[in-house]
């Protein structure tokens, strides 16, 4: 359950903190594979073929989280559907 999902449906008991456990961890994993990237493409000095590489490599994981995202149904429960006024008799 991430911190954003709580906001929008509700904390249930101990989900708040699942949920900032869960954005702590992908946030370290996150600046951990930026940090190996980096070096996988600038080994030695920083260089125009390793910035259009780092580009590519990250265009390509865009479209992957992408890929992955979108047939995700479960999203269109998360959000909060639009409330109609009550009819009157």
């Amino acid at each position: 359950m991430s911190a954003q999902t709580v906001a929008v449906i509700g904390p249930t008991p101990g989900g708040l903190l699942i949920g900032a456990g869960l954005l702590r961890t992908f946030m370290y994993l996150g600046a951990l594979g930026a940090s190996a990237a980096t070096a996988a493409f600038f080994p030695h000095r920083a260089d125009t073929g390793g910035l259009h590489g780092l580009a590519l490599f990250m265009l390509a994981g865009s479209a992957l989280l992408l890929a992955i995202t979108l047939p995700d149904r479960s999203l269109a429960r998360l959000t909060p559907q639009p409330r109609q006024a009550p009819r009157k008799a």
